[in-house]
C-alpha cells in the first residue's frame, strides 16, 4: 500500500482520548444490546425496555469508572502492548464482576427487575472482544499502511530464541528501515516448523537456499553470538555466493556495557552540529606549561579547568575565594587525573599583595581570568564589591601578568559591555578598558599575548540559548592558542567560532596605539581607589556618568 497517504494524512494525527472513551463506551452499549438479543431475542426487549434501559446505564456508568481509574483511553491506539490488552482486560473483569455482585445481592434480598447472570457474563465476553478486536484492527491497519513495499528488501533472521525474536520485533515497530521478515532460521530441532509473529521457522539445513530463492529473500540478519555457528555450518560462503547480503547488530548488553546508554546532555539537543575545535594543536599548545585559572570554582572556571586538566599540563594553580567548591573541584580532578599536579589557592583577586606572592612563586606562563560578581541582580546592591573584584581584581591580574611576563592571559569578559546597563556590565567594561590601558602602557617588542573575550548566552546560565559551556570553554582555549594581542573577541551561540569583535556591527575594536587609554587607566584608578570610601548610591551615579562621558 503506498505509503505516503499514511505520511501525509495519518501519521502525526492521534485521535482525542475522548473520541476513544466514546467508541469503547458504544461498545458496552452495543454488547449490552446483542447480549439481550440472544437471551431473549428481539421481541421479547420491547416488554424489558425499562429493565433494559437502565441496567445499560448502570453498566455505562460503571465501565466509565473504571475506564477513568485504568485510564484504558489515554493510551494510542496503534501503538497497543499487550500491557494495553491485559489492563483493558482488568478493567472490564473488575466492572463485570461489580455489576454481577450487585445484581447477585438484589436477587438475594427479594427484589424485582434482576439481570440473568448469562446477560451480563455474555456483555462481558462480547465488550472485552471488541475492544480487543479495534485495538489490533488499527494496529495491524497502520503498521501495513505505513509500510512501502516497492522499496522493501525481504530477510530471514538466523536465530530464534530471545535475541532473534527481540530483533524481529524491532522490526516490525520500525517500519522505516523497509525490511520484511520472510522467516527465521533456527538450530533449535523444536522449533523447526513452529510459526511466529506470522512467519514460518526453517532448519538451517541443505534445502535453505531454495527456500531463499523462493521466498526471494536478499538479506540475513545474524543474531547477536549466532557468528560463530553460521561460519561452523559452511552457510557463510554460500550465502555470499547467492549474492545474499549477511547483516548483524551489536547485543542490547554491550550497549549498556560500552555506556551507549547515558544521561542525556545539553550537547544532544542543539539544534545545530557541535562546535568543534582543532583540539590537538591546543593539546601541543598547552602540554608542559604552568597554568593559573582565577575563579576556578565558578561555573566557567570549573569547565576551564576540566578541559585543561586533560591536556597534560605541567602544574594548575587554581585560585578562588569560595574555598568549598574550590575544594570539590581538587577532589574531582584528583580522581579523575591521578597524575596531574593541582595546587589550590584560597585567595581574593583584589588583594594584590597575595596575588603577586602567587605569581613570584608559580612564575605562570598562562593565566586564564574568570574570576568575577555576574550576578546582576545580586550586585545592584553591592556595587562596591563588584568594582573591587571585576574591575581591581582584573587589572591586578593584568599588571602582574605584566610584571612576571606571562606568555599568554586570557581575561573572560560578557557581551553586555557592549550596553553596559547594569553595574556588573559596566564594571566589566571599565575593567576591559582599563585592562587595554595597561596593555598600552606597557607595549614591548615580546611574545606575550593578552586577549579579552566576552562570553554570550552560555547554557547553563541562560537555558534557552544553544552555546553548551564545554564550547565555549574549548574556544578559550583556541583564544589562547590563535588569538591576536589585544584583540576583543565574542563568544555566542550566533557563531560556531571565536569572532573578532571588528566582525561585530555593534562593537569598535580597541587599538593598542590609542594613547588616550594611557589618561583612561588613570581615572579608573582613582575611581577604585576611592571606591570603598564612597556611599553606593553616589558611586553607581558615578559609574553611569563615566560610562556616558567615555563613550
Amino acid at each position: 500500500m503506498n505509503s505516503r497517504l499514511y505520511y501525509k494524512y495519518l501519521s502525526s494525527r492521534i485521535a482525542s482520548k475522548w473520541i476513544v472513551l466514546l467508541i469503547d463506551l458504544l461498545i458496552v452499549l452495543v454488547s449490552m444490546l446483542l447480549a439481550f438479543i440472544i437471551q431473549w431475542e428481539i421481541s421479547s426487549i420491547t416488554y424489558n425496555t425499562s429493565l433494559y434501559s437502565w441496567m445499560s446505564v448502570l453498566t455505562v456508568l460503571c465501565c466509565a469508572l473504571f475506564f477513568q481509574i485504568f485510564h484504558t483511553y489515554v493510551g494510542i491506539i496503534r501503538f497497543s502492548s499487550f500491557i494495553d490488552i491485559y489492563r483493558v482486560f482488568i478493567c472490564l473483569t473488575l466492572s463485570f464482576g461489580l455489576l454481577g455482585l450487585g445484581n447477585f445481592c438484589w436477587w438475594l434480598f427479594g427484589l424485582e427487575n434482576t439481570l440473568p447472570g448469562s446477560i451480563l457474563f455474555m456483555a462481558y465476553i462480547f465488550t472485552f472482544s471488541f475492544m480487543l478486536c479495534l485495538r489490533i484492527s488499527i494496529k495491524i491497519f497502520y503498521e501495513t499502511i505505513a509500510f512501502d513495499a516497492r522499496h522493501s528488501i525481504n530477510i530471514f533472521i538466523y536465530g530464534f530464541y530471545g535475541t532473534g525474536v527481540n530483533v524481529a520485533k524491532a522490526l516490525r515497530v520500525n517500519r522505516n528501515n523497509h525490511f520484511r521478515l520472510r522467516g527465521f532460521i533456527s538450530d533449535e530441532p523444536d522449533m523447526i516448523g513452529k510459526l511466529s509473529m506470522g512467519c514460518k521457522v526453517y532448519a538451517n539445513d541443505e534445502n535453505l537456499l531454495n527456500r531463499l530463492e523462493k521466498k526471494k529473500v536478499q538479506a540475513i540478519i545474524i543474531s547477536p553470538g549466532k557468528e560463530v555457528e553460521l561460519e561452523k555450518t559452511g552457510m557463510m560462503e554460500k550465502m555470499q555466493a547467492h549474492n545474499i547480503h549477511l547483516m548483524t547488530l551489536p547485543p542490547l548488553s554491550d550497549c549498556v556495557d560500552d555506556g551507549l546508554i547515558k544521561n542525556l546532555q545539553i550537547e544532544d539537543w542543539l539544534r545545530r552540529e557541535p562546535i568543534k575545535v582543532d583540539m590537538r594543536k591546543i593539546a601541543s599548545f598547552i602540554e608542559g606549561r604552568k597554568i593559573i585559572v582565577t575563579g576556578a570554582a565558578g561555573a566557567v572556571g570549573r569547565e576551564i579547568v576540566r578541559q585543561l586538566a586533560a591536556l597534560n599540563p605541567y602544574r594548575l594553580i587554581l585560585i578562588d575565594q569560595a574555598e568549598t567548591p574550590l575544594y570539590d573541584i581538587q577532589l574531582e580532578l584528583s580522581d579523575n587525573w591521578k597524575n596531574l599536579d593541582v595546587k589550590v589557592q584560597v585567595a581574593d583577586v583584589a588583594n594584590h599583595s597575595r596575588l603577586e606572592a602567587i605569581f613570584r612563586e608559580v612564575n605562570p606562563q598562562l593565566v586564564f581570568h574568570a574570576a568575577a560578581y555576574n550576578n546582576i541582580q545580586l550586585m545592584e546592591d553591592f556595587v562596591s564589591e563588584a568594582i573591587r573584584t571585576n574591575i581591581e581584581g582584573t587589572l591586578n591580574i593584568v599588571e602582574l601578568s605584566l610584571k612576571y611576563d606571562v606568555n599568554r592571559c586570557v581575561l573572560v569578559s560578557t557581551n553586555g559591555v557592549i550596553n553596559h546597563k547594569t553595574i556588573v556590565d559596566k564594571t566589566k567594561w571599565l575593567a576591559e578598558v582599563g585592562a587595554r590601558a595597561l596593555m598600552v602602557s606597557n607595549v614591548v617588542e615580546t611574545n606575550r599575548k593578552m586577549m579579552i573575550v566576552r562570553l554570550g548566552r552560555i547554557y547553563p546560565f541562560e537555558p534557552q540559548c544553544l552555546m553548551a559551556m564545554s564550547e565555549a570553554c574549548q574556544l578559550l582555549l583556541e583564544v589562547c592558542n590563535i588569538g591576536e594581542d589585544g584583540a576583543t573577541y565574542l563568544l555566542d551561540d550566533a557563531w560556531n567560532s571565536c569572532t573578532e569583535m571588528t566582525t561585530h556591527p555593534m562593537v569598535l575594536k580597541c587599538k593598542l596605539e590609542d594613547t588616550n587609554y594611557k589618561q583612561t587607566y588613570a581615572r579608573i584608578t582613582t575611581l577604585v581607589r576611592d571606591s570603598y570610601t564612597e556611599n553606593q548610591m553616589i558611586l553607581r551615579k558615578g559609574i553611569n556618568s563615566f560610562s556616558e562621558t567615555s563613550q
